[in-house]
Formats: C-alpha cells, sequence, structure tokens
C-alpha cells in the first residue's frame, strides 16, 4: 500500500494533473438509472463510441458506488495497452468479488487512511495497487497528482454522480459527452449527487446523433 501525505497542497503544479473526460449517458429527465431497475441508455453505435473512447485513455476511473451498483468491468478489446481501472473508495467499501478486480487490466483503488483496514488488506493480498490519501476523504488533487507522477495523462471519467459532482466542483474536469436516451423515466437517481460550489459553465463543441439518441460534446469553460 502506498501512503500519500502531501503537506502542502496548495503549491502542487497544477499543470501534472491529467486531462479529464467526463462520459456519461441519462434519460431526457436527467436520470442515470432507477435504483429498482436496470435501464440500457446507449444503443450499439453508442457504446461502439464509448469504447474507441476507453481506447484513447490510460485510466477509466468511477466512484466506488458505481461498482456496487453495476459491476463494470471496464475493460477495452483490441487495444495494444489496456487502460488502469481507478475507483475511488472512501471507505473500503469495494466487494471483493467486483469485476474491475478480475485481474484482465491493472486496478488501482483509492482510499482514505480511515478505510476499513480488512478490506485493504485483502485487496493487497490480491494484488491490487491501493493509494492511500486523505483522513476520511480521498483528496481529489493529490490522487490526480499522484496518477500524473505514474504516467496517467488522460484519464475517462465514467461516474457515479458523488465523485463526477466533486471532480467538477474541484475545476478538474476538461471535456464532457452526455449521451442523451429517448426515453423519460421519471423518479430515479440523478446525473449528480449533492451541490455545485458554482455554476459550471460549458462551451458546446458538437452534437453527434445515432439514431433517436444524441451525444452533446461540450468543453468546460475555464473563463
Amino acid at each position: 500500500m502506498d501512503l500519500y501525505i502531501i503537506l502542502d497542497i496548495k503549491n502542487l503544479d497544477l499543470k501534472m494533473q491529467p486531462y479529464v473526460i467526463f462520459n456519461t449517458a441519462m434519460s431526457l429527465d436527467g436520470k442515470i438509472g432507477k435504483k429498482d431497475e436496470q435501464i440500457v441508455f446507449s444503443n450499439k453505435l453508442d457504446n461502439y463510441r464509448v469504447h474507441t473512447l476507453r481506447g484513447s485513455v490510460d485510466a477509466i476511473m468511477i466512484g466506488v458506488e458505481t461498482v456496487i451498483s453495476d459491476d463494470p468491468e471496464l475493460t477495452v478489446r483490441e487495444v495494444a495497452e489496456k487502460p488502469r481501472r481507478v475507483i475511488v473508495d472512501n471507505k473500503g467499501e469495494i466487494p471483493l468479488n467486483s469485476k474491475v478486480l478480475d485481474g484482465t487490466a491493472e486496478t488501482i483503488v483509492a482510499v482514505s487512511s480511515n478505510a476499513n483496514k480488512a478490506t485493504v488488506k485483502r485487496l493487497e493480498d490480491k494484488g491490487i495497487d491501493v493509494l492511500t490519501l486523505g483522513e476520511y476523504t480521498i483528496n481529489l488533487r493529490e490522487l490526480l497528482w499522484v496518477l500524473y507522477r505514474r504516467g496517467i495523462k488522460k484519464i475517462l471519467l465514467e461516474g457515479g454522480g458523488v465523485l463526477s459532482r466533486r471532480m467538477f466542483n474541484e475545476g478538474m474536469v476538461n471535456e464532457l459527452y452526455i449521451t442523451v436516451a429517448p426515453i423519460l423515466i421519471g423518479e430515479g437517481i440523478d446525473l449528480f449527487h449533492g451541490k455545485f460550489n458554482k455554476h459550471i459553465k460549458l462551451t458546446l463543441e458538437g452534437i453527434l446523433q445515432y439514431g433517436d439518441q444524441v451525444v452533446l460534446h461540450y468543453m468546460v469553460k475555464r473563463f
């Protein structure tokens, strides 16, 4: 387990952080799912786009709530070097039988120093790369700095709602793709969980259409 203690966070070189692309799919009424029902938002063409996007990055990042709810593989086929999988897990709640721990691609699990010690030990026993950053909540700026130092220059952020909102709040997202599916589901899981510190202003770069679906491509405004 690597334990990082960065004493002067304000003086971290902000240039030494990965370029982050946020990708998600949602219903027309802004929901990414329902707790009691599995809903498929993307069609085959959009799945191919996402697969291609995954193959262009150094790592795919998700929060542990996405691992628990969806159990994704986060794999990419037919690429020379598979992107690493980064799981943000403050408390050490990741199920040890999760697909992201199957060994088919390198996986990094970031935890806080107060994470479940038994889980951390079992992760290490499985050969998982565990990073400890922060006392109770992982400091995302430190995490991205460490990942950059490890050669991860481009990250695809795929949720969930808590991690995504924190990444936007910290100003760490550069670009985003949002697939809007032709469905209204009413009560469901919101795209983001919690409040933003400020409005996030975007610039529309393009719109893709795959049948009845559209993909909105934005860049985050810095000024």
